[in-house]
């Protein structure tokens, strides 16, 4: 059955009887435990046709590896294709046009790395592990979110191979229904293997936000936080982190089990300008540590992966917010305080500026008038897996009915089609319309997905 997509693809084909098999079907989350049918290691476009077309052939679904950091683990399916981009990391910089052409499987190091060398950035996420194909294909939240908008805003075209194996060049002028859906409607529509991100001026210096409050101010630091942002200038975005701190040497000891709250973020801007601005919030309640400093924008970008672990069992989930109440608050922080195990992350992201001037309808990321997102993980870390997942979902249902519009975050959620409609609002008839056009037999089932019309 395989030895003609072997014969395209030779020893990238990597099968559930060879070595290597075991630790190329690992992602990020460790309790995600899928086992392909076959898993084609990129290296070219070709590849990737090969790969799709082998797929159509034998009726076989496709799921799509980039970085692999989704804790859904989707890009691992059972029994279908596995389509490996991992090895397709390649960055240009255009710095005239200030464009960036990014293979598939680029990590957002990959495109900091280049793009810094010209004072540039794409606007991406804060870790920096993170693929981008994933991070832009369903939005993209990251610092740079309140002055140049999402990771999908900032897409200026893209090179697509469809579930037919066809390769499309997308923008604007070609192919406009898919350049709009791939703006936040996932990995619904082909296999991504190039994206044009427009580029913006920004570093190398930033002023980098870091503040550690002890854990028992936290309802207080919380809505203090949201009526600063409340109007806000755009170069400033914050993230405000519940955890408790692991016992780790990078850590000294008397933070070591220590319940806190901490707010990050940048002024993407001069940073001497952003001092005074970003004051108040360095003075929300008494500061455990202040570390806010200007750094580099690199390192910046990879302060937080520390706290995301490799390997580890994951499991999250995510509500928009219209605002933070003192009842939601409450609720919010009793959940926290009767978690099974101290090993949670717990996150709220203030959302406001370009990324929120964007008609809904004017790309497929519908989510235009939030004002701030919750991303929840706990790792089973000395815990059953089972007690994790009860918990996160226990935090989900008890803040639904005070979210907004019953959405979340598709990047850090598990798959679900009421939340997945919910999230797409108006534009989801639109989506299926594209999905039935692009992709009839829903061969790329294996994401968030968008089901297409039924002959």
């Amino acid at each position: 059955m395989f030895e003609t997509l072997e014969n395209k693809v030779g020893s990238r084909l990597i099968l559930p009887s060879n070595e290597k098999y075991d630790e190329t079907r690992k992602v990020w989350n460790g309790a995600v435990n899928r086992k392909p049918g076959a898993i084609v290691v990129c290296e070219s476009t070709d590849d990737v046709i090969a790969a799709v077309k082998f797929a159509k052939k034998n009726d076989l679904t496709i799921s799509i590896r980039g970085g692999g950091h989704h804790v859904a683990g989707t890009a691992v399916c059972d029994d279908g294709v596995m389509i490996d981009l991992s090895k397709m990391r390649k960055v240009r910089v255009d710095n005239v046009k200030k464009l960036a052409y990014v293979q598939g499987g680029a990590l957002l190091q990959d495109i900091d790395k280049e793009t810094q060398k010209y004072d540039l950035a794409v606007p991406t996420g804060t870790v920096s592990e993170t693929g981008v194909a994933g991070l832009a294909l369903n939005g993209g939240l990251g610092y740079l979110r309140g002055k140049y908008g999402l990771t999908c805003d900032n897409l200026a075209g893209a090179k697509l191979i469809t579930a037919e194996g066809e390769l499309l060049e997308v923008n604007e002028n070609n192919h406009p229904d898919l350049f709009w859906a791939i703006r936040g409607g996932g990995g619904n529509f082909g296999v991504v293997t190039e994206f044009q991100f427009q580029l913006h001026e920004v570093g190398p210096e930033v002023l980098a936000l870091d503040v550690m409050y002890d854990y028992k101010d936290a309802k207080e630091v919380i809505l203090k936080a949201q009526e600063f942002m409340s109007d806000a200038p755009d170069e400033i975005s914050i993230n405000i982190t519940a955890t408790t701190l692991p016992p780790a040497p990078f850590l000294p000891e008397f933070l070591h089990m220590k319940k806190v709250v901490i707010i990050t973020g940048m002024y993407a801007g001069n940073p001497q300008a952003g001092e005074e601005l970003i004051q108040p919030l360095r003075e929300l309640a008494e500061p455990i540590i202040d570390g806010t400093s200007v750094i580099s924008y690199v390192e910046l970008q990879s302060k937080l992966d520390i706290m995301v672990e490799n390997h580890i069992p994951v499991y999250g989930t995510s509500l928009y917010f219209k605002e933070l109440t003192e009842e939601t608050v409450d609720t919010l922080l009793s959940k926290i305080d009767s978690a099974p195990a101290p090993s949670v992350l717990v996150q709220l992201w203030s959302l406001h500026g370009q990324m929120n001037r964007i008609p809904s309808d004017a790309t497929a990321f519908a989510m235009r008038d939030a004002s701030c997102v919750l991303l929840v993980d706990m790792m089973a870390m000395h815990v059953p897996e089972e007690l994790c997942k009860k918990w996160v979902d226990s935090v989900y249902s008890s803040l639904l009915e005070r979210s907004h519009k019953n959405a979340s975050y598709l990047n850090a959620i598990e798959p679900d089609k009421d939340v997945i409609k919910a999230t797409h609002g108006k534009n989801h008839d639109r989506l299926v319309e594209v999905k039935t056009k692009y992709d009839p037999d829903n061969r790329l089932c294996h994401n968030h997905n968008i089901a297409p019309t039924r002959k």
